[in-house]
C-alpha cells in the first residue's frame, strides 16, 4: 500500500519545513503527499471545490512537483478548526506531517500547540518538524521502555532508518541498567531487529537519567526521534504523557509518534475534495 503524507500547511516556515520532510520522504519510500490547508473561522462545511483552491497550497503544490515531478502531489482546502480538521481526514495508515516553531522549557500535561493536540488525538502517526534545517542530519533515535509497545516503535524506527540508511540508536531511559525481569530490554530489541534486518545498523543506550531530557538530548542533531504513543481511545480526553508533552514542546530534532495499542475502528471518511 502506498503511504500517504498529510501535510498541515499555511505557508508559514514550521510548515515549508513539514513539507520539505514530507517530500523527501515519500521520495525515499514511493509515498505521496497531500497538502492540506485548513481556513479557521470559516464554517465547516464537505470541503472546497475545484474552483475555489487556496493560494498557498496551489503556488506550493507546484513548486513541490517541479522539484519531485516523479512524485504524486495533491492539495485540498479545509474549513473550521484546525487540529478537528486534520484529524477528519486522516486515516489510520497515513502519516500526519505538521511543522512547529514551539520551543521551550514547559513542563506539565496541559496541550497548548497544535502538534500536541494532533499527537493526543490522530489515529495515525504523526511526525512533529521544527524550523531548522535538518539537511545535514543523520541517524534515528528510539525511545525504549519495557511493556507492549516496544515491537510497534521498534519497527516503526527500524523502517525509518532502513530507507535513510541511517544507524538505528535504542535508547532507554529512567531506570539504571534497563533491566527487567532479568533480561535486558535493549539488547533482545536490537538482536530482533538484526534478525530481520542484517545490514541494519542498530547501537543501544541505557541511562537512569529522566526519559524526556534524555530523549531529547540523544535526538540532538539527529534526522528523527521515534517514540510510541497509545492509540486515541486509550487516553484520557485531551491529555497526553508527560514525556511526550515534554518532548514535543522541547523538541531538538523531528519527532515521529507512533501508535501503539492497536486500532479496532473503520477508517473515517474523506470529506473533502483533493486537487492535483
Amino acid at each position: 500500500m502506498t503511504q500517504r503524507y498529510i501535510v498541515g500547511y499555511d505557508d508559514s516556515g514550521p510548515s515549508r519545513r513539514a513539507l520539505e520532510w514530507a517530500l523527501r520522504r515519500a521520495s525515499a519510500n514511493g509515498g505521496h503527499v497531500l497538502l492540506a490547508h485548513v481556513r479557521p473561522g470559516v464554517a465547516p462545511g464537505p470541503g472546497v471545490t475545484d474552483d475555489a483552491p487556496d493560494d498557498r497550497t496551489t503556488s506550493a503544490g507546484a513548486g513541490a512537483r517541479s522539484r519531485h515531478p516523479d512524485l504524486a502531489i495533491g492539495s485540498v482546502t479545509l474549513d473550521g478548526d484546525v487540529v478537528t480538521a486534520l484529524l477528519g481526514i486522516v486515516d489510520p495508515t497515513d502519516v500526519l506531517v505538521v511543522g512547529t516553531h514551539k520551543t521551550g522549557h514547559l513542563h506539565g500535561r496541559a496541550l497548548g500547540t497544535t502538534g500536541l493536540s494532533l499527537a493526543a488525538g490522530a489515529t495515525c502517526a504523526v511526525v512533529v518538524v521544527p524550523d531548522t534545517d535538518l539537511r545535514f542530519r543523520r541517524g534515528v533515535v528510539a525511545g525504549v521502555a519495557p511493556g507492549a509497545h516496544v515491537a510497534a516503535v521498534c519497527a516503526a524506527a527500524a523502517a525509518e532508518a532502513d530507507v535513510r540508511g541511517d544507524e538505528l540508536v535504542l535508547l532507554r531511559a529512567g531506570e539504571s541498567g534497563g533491566r527487567q525481569d532479568g533480561s535486558d530490554v535493549l539488547v533482545d530489541a536490537a538482536r530482533r531487529l538484526q534478525e530481520a534486518n542484517p545490514a541494519l545498523r542498530v547501537s543501544c543506550r541505557s541511562t537512569s537519567r529522566e526519559v524526556a531530557p534524555a530523549l531529547l538530548d540523544a535526538a540532538l542533531g539527529h534526522a528523527l526521534l521515534v517514540i510510541g504513543a497509545p492509540h486515541p481511545r486509550r487516553l484520557s480526553a485531551g491529555h497526553l504523557s508527560t514525556v511526550l508533552h515534554d518532548v514535543l514542546i522541547n523538541l531538538t530534532a523531528p519527532v515521529l509518534v507512533t501508535r501503539t495499542g492497536g486500532q479496532d475502528h473503520p477508517a473515517p471518511p474523506r470529506t473533502a475534495k483533493e486537487t492535483a
